[in-house]
């Protein structure tokens, strides 16, 4: 779940310093013509045929390759992609773009426009219930690559699953089990209408299930049933 890092990041970067050297922690970003854009890791495309037109590509990876505190991102600069990767719109989402990544569900990570009127919603306490019309279930390969394991499309299925997250008890101070080792990742996606959808890790530690819509929750075993296998 190392993509669920970037969501603690609350300005570009942090930083911290010793007599020898600055150590930059880069926030998740792209400039790209003029507009900066940062990671949304609680969102994906729900249809890779929502994709647009590419609207430009990096120039310049400044992780690992800036230490000056002082530094000013500049056109085409972005925290971790490498030189030459592209950048497309979002189709109907002009505050959006995406790049093609196989570690993100359907294949692109999802970015959003940093603006002072405009902040991305993407806690699950945003999303319209009634809409949701599937919710899909991955499960994290030992590369941290979501793997398809169940899919809701049933109206009742969407609703009885919808209930259990609802009636999770938020616990903030939870710790998990790790006695056997690290609790299994999964994650839950919800698809509406929109081309832009929204995932959030779901886990079990091998006694207790709990989720992250935004804070710890902690979930019924009744979830269980719709976690299996294909």
């Amino acid at each position: 779940m190392k993509k669920w890092i970037g969501m603690l990041a609350c300005s570009l970067f942090l930083v911290s310093c010793n007599a020898q050297e600055s150590i930059i922690e880069w926030v998740d970003f792209v400039k790209i013509n003029g507009k900066q854009y940062e990671g949304v890791h609680s969102a994906f495309l729900a249809d890779s045929t929502s994709i647009g037109e590419k609207i430009g590509e990096v120039k310049f990876r400044v992780a690992d390759h800036v230490s000056d505190v002082d530094y000013k991102t500049k056109e085409g600069d972005a925290a971790f992609w490498e030189k030459g990767t592209e950048v497309f719109s979002v189709q109907g989402k002009p505050e959006f773009a995406a790049i093609q990544s196989k570690d993100e569900i359907n294949g692109y990570a999802i970015y959003h426009e940093v603006t002072e009127n405009q902040t991305f919603r993407g806690k699950y306490e945003d999303i319209d219930e009634e809409s949701i019309n599937r919710i899909d279930i991955y499960k994290e390969d030992k590369d941290n690559h979501p793997v398809l394991t169940h899919s809701l499309s049933d109206k009742h299925e969407i609703q009885a699953m919808t209930l259990i997250l609802n009636e999770g008890k938020t616990n903030a101070s939870f710790n998990p089990n790790t006695s056997q080792g690290d609790p299994t990742g999964y994650q839950l996606a919800f698809y509406t209408e929109e081309p832009i959808a929204y995932t959030f890790p779901l886990f079990f530690d091998g006694e207790q299930w709990y989720w992250i819509p935004w804070d710890t929750v902690l979930l019924s075993d009744n979830v269980e049933r719709f976690i299996t296998e294909k």
